[in-house]
């Protein structure tokens, strides 16, 4: 089985990573990944992008966590761009964008999740509702987001109390799952991800099987625990 990480932050890119390009090649190299989504915090989420900057310039600094990862990783991992698009606490996971198509989505950012699943989804963009339940077991604060294709139904950084509620709230939506590690640092007890029998080509591969129900969830204990 090829495995894939679809939920990584990188600490050139999301502040409140701890785990470097060079760590993140070596952790999933050697737990035995096919690949990982790079999922850095967007410009609106906890970012070490300055938002003084020009729109521009702040996504080609967006952008240079992914692009560390894939020059570290050379031919030993496969490497794909996605991000986490945060709104009042609650994140949605994209797929399918790229630095080059961001340039000229300064639009996004005055977007509300709903809007922006049903904008993502018209453009063959899949948006995943992250760790729904994330705040310490609590659902005081959850918000459904009724246009988003999947839900991060397995994060292994999150209780087995908020993935049993993640995992409900899926079957009751109807919805396609997703797991992943939310990785922040090296040295996270247990990772997950997507599985699949044969090796993805594409970003736009893993939208195409996710869209058809493919893969499966796995988790596994992290050898550099």
């Amino acid at each position: 089985m090829f495995r894939y990480e679809t939920h990584c932050h990188i600490a050139t890119t999301s502040a409140c990573s701890r785990l470097s390009p060079e760590e993140a090649v070596e952790l999933y190299t050697g737990n035995g990944y096919s690949g990982v989504f790079i999922t850095d915090h967007f410009l609106n989420g906890n970012t070490t992008v300055g938002r003084g900057l020009p729109y521009k310039e702040r996504i080609h600094a967006f952008a240079e966590g992914y692009r560390a990862v894939k020059a570290c990783a050379k031919d030993r991992l496969q490497v794909f761009f996605g991000l986490e698009f945060s709104d009042r606490g609650t994140d949605v996971l994209l797929y399918g964008l790229d630095e080059e198509a961001l340039l000229c989505r300064e639009d996004i950012l005055a977007m509300d999740l709903d809007a922006l699943c049903r904008d993502c989804k018209d453009r063959g963009i899949l948006a995943v509702h992250a760790h729904p339940f994330r705040d310490a077991e609590r659902a005081d604060g959850f918000r459904m987001i009724p246009s988003a294709e999947g839900i991060e139904a397995m994060n292994s950084a999150r209780s087995p109390l908020s993935n049993a509620l993640a995992r409900t709230y899926s079957e009751g939506c109807g919805k396609r799952m997703t797991g992943g590690s939310d990785c922040h640092a090296k040295d996270q007890p247990v990772l997950s991800g997507m599985q699949f029998p044969t090796k993805l080509s594409s970003v736009q591969d893993f939208i195409a099987r996710i869209r058809r129900g493919e893969g499966e969830i796995f988790t596994l204990k992290n050898i550099f625990a």
